[in-house]
């Protein structure tokens, strides 16, 4: 089973030996959502997962849902 959007950020965030202030920073994103997702404790806005995989190198696109019962 592939990973979520979060999972995928947390994982990239530990793999950086960013800080959490340093990633605020330079994603330009509140602090409180870096440190809410970093602890699994808050949900992320789309707007800062983008702004969180541009700064990893990360891609965000769309894929299709899978359907239930077919």
């Amino acid at each position: 089973m592939s990973m979520n959007i979060a999972d995928q950020l947390r994982n990239a965030a530990k793999a950086s030996g960013l800080s959490v202030l340093q990633m605020s920073k330079r994603a330009d994103v509140p602090y409180q959502g870096v440190h809410g997702l970093l602890n699994s404790n808050r949900d992320i806005r789309l707007s800062t997962a983008a702004k969180l995989a541009t700064l990893f190198s990360l891609e965000l696109r769309p894929v299709k849902a899978k359907r239930k019962g077919g």
